[in-house]
């Protein structure tokens, strides 16, 4: 009798032994299963039981029921993504032709023989449309750029670029919009070219949008900085200036799209600004963040990448 009861201890030991082993086995996998599932939740998987178990299968039934909820918000997410891109791109293209139509008659005017006769008001009336239109303009730009990042339609070429030169461009060109601001302007720029692994269009946009953002946010000085880092193959372009607010309250939400300070709203501003620069950055493998060195001190750093020195020139 106690042979036979140690035989059966020694079995149901055994038993219990190994279906906990396998229980262990299969969380294994059903783990293992996740981190894959992880990697890319566009693949629209589902997790599979390694053994049968009446108890894990019921598991693995709510674990299911919960990635295709994910993956169902995650493609309601992108439906309404992908609308939300046409309506912008839509409506840019719908404002742009009237604009342009607009623009066109103003430059016919300034050139005709009616602005030698035209009263003095209303050649001043003219040019506050002209600047207006030229204003929304930009405006429509800006969302159509914005419309065609999101939709990767946006064209690059990466060659070996200038920065330097792409830099001091943008400066003189947004020099206005600097000195209307009233702000004391610093620059530490090498006297050589620095080449990056860029697209020229899309760093003139970057710059535009960063010299923009200062003229709008700044308080009262700009100091820019150019650093080459060969051993790390990068470049650095950094913009440091006062704010007229304090920052904690916006630097987390500085790339967000159409997000303005409530100080600007009253101004020609989309909010997309930043949004259109960082992921111009990115597009060109850089990086653009934000940085706060002291609660009303910003720092705009954009990092990309250097021109390789094997790349043929």
């Amino acid at each position: 009798m106690i042979y036979l009861f140690l035989i059966f201890f020694i079995l149901a030991a055994g038993y219990f032994a190994l279906h906990h082993r396998g229980i262990q086995y299969a969380l294994k996998e059903a783990d293992l299963q996740l981190l894959e599932i992880k990697k890319d939740l566009s693949q629209n998987q589902i997790l599979h039981m390694a053994l049968p178990d009446k108890d894990l299968e019921h598991l693995m039934h709510s674990f299911n029921e919960l990635l295709e909820d994910m993956q169902r918000e995650r493609q309601n997410y992108e439906k309404r993504e992908r609308a939300f891109q046409r309506q912008i791109e839509d409506i840019s293209h719908d404002l742009r032709t009237p604009l342009t139509v607009i623009l066109g008659y103003l430059k016919f005017i300034r050139k005709s023989d009616y602005m030698t006769q035209m009263p003095k008001e209303l050649k001043e009336d003219l040019k506050i449309i002209e600047r207006k239109a030229r204003s929304m303009e930009t405006l429509v730009t800006e969302f159509y750029d914005f419309s065609q990042l999101i939709s990767r339609e946006y064209k690059f070429i990466l060659q070996q670029t200038d920065l330097c030169r792409i830099l001091r461009e943008a400066l003189l060109d947004n020099y206005q919009i600097l000195e209307q601001s009233h702000l004391s302007i610093t620059s530490t720029l090498p006297n050589h070219p620095v080449m990056v692994l860029g697209d020229c269009r899309g760093l003139e946009r970057i710059f535009s949008n960063l010299f923009q953002n200062t003229g709008r946010y700044a308080n009262s000085f700009l100091h820019i900085q150019l650093e080459e880092y060969r051993e790390k193959s990068r470049v650095t372009v950094t913009f440091t200036n006062d704010t007229k607010k304090p920052l904690p309250q916006d630097i987390s939400h500085l790339f967000e799209r159409f997000y303005m300070q409530e100080s600007v709203r009253n101004q020609e501003s989309t909010g997309l600004g930043l949004t259109i620069a960082k992921s111009l950055a990115e597009a060109m493998q850089g990086t653009l963040i934000a940085e706060a060195r002291s609660s009303t001190i910003l720092r705009l750093i954009l990092t990309l990448p250097a021109f390789p020195a094997e790349m043929p020139q």
